[in-house]
């Protein structure tokens, strides 16, 4: 139970952080096209582009007004904006967010016309979303698959605990209990990541 714990405790504080921010740069993402458009319609209408951004950073709810309202007070504060846009592909991981600043950069190098520029980008994030979408409902069964796999053996364990607790005991009385056991876990860990490499496709 000690090592159990120990190991928990080890692992389980990188595990939130992780559903967390895999949480907020989703949120971020799907934000995004939207952000554009605001900011596409800005740059139209005659603003800057800081001023553009920060009218998202008022209009817009987090992740991405907290994102773009850093932007904004960084380079006021005297940090060049391209150093500024790295900061933020840094801070948030997020492929999107380099693709839009990876335009933004050459943009402000070459020249054109920024306002279709965003334009194209937020299309091509919507459809990268809309895609993803459409993976994400198709893999839907291998999930359930891994579920179901994960709580089957404990479910199991579990029901023989209450209806026959010497059949069940037999197992961690011989060392070869504990060696079948022991397969039988590493077995799930491997069927789990086999079934989660199988699901995980990249747009």
């Amino acid at each position: 139970m000690a090592l159990l714990g120990g190991v928990a405790g080890f692992r389980l504080p990188h595990m939130v952080v992780d559903i967390k921010k895999s949480k907020r740069k989703e949120a971020l993402t799907n934000q995004l096209p939207e952000a554009l458009g605001i900011i596409a319609s800005g740059l139209r209408a005659g603003f800057s582009f800081p001023q553009a951004l920060a009218v998202v950073s008022r209009e817009m709810d987090p992740p991405i007004s907290e994102e773009f309202f850093r932007v904004i007070r960084e380079n006021r504060l005297g940090k060049p904006m391209e150093l500024v846009l790295h900061d933020l592909t840094r801070r948030t991981d997020s492929d999107d967010i380099n693709l839009l600043v990876t335009a933004l950069l050459i943009q402000r190098q070459v020249g054109g016309n920024l306002a279709e520029i965003l334009d194209n980008i937020s299309h091509t994030i919507r459809e990268r979303v809309r895609i993803k979408g459409e993976i994400k409902t198709l893999t839907t069964e291998g999930r359930i698959s891994a579920v179901i796999i994960v709580l089957l053996p404990f479910a199991l364990a579990s029901f023989l605990l209450v209806s026959n607790r010497e059949y069940l005991f037999v197992l961690f009385q011989d060392p070869l209990g504990w060696l079948m056991v022991g397969m039988a876990l590493l077995m799930q860990v491997v069927g789990i990541f086999v079934i989660r490499k199988i699901i995980d496709i990249e747009v």
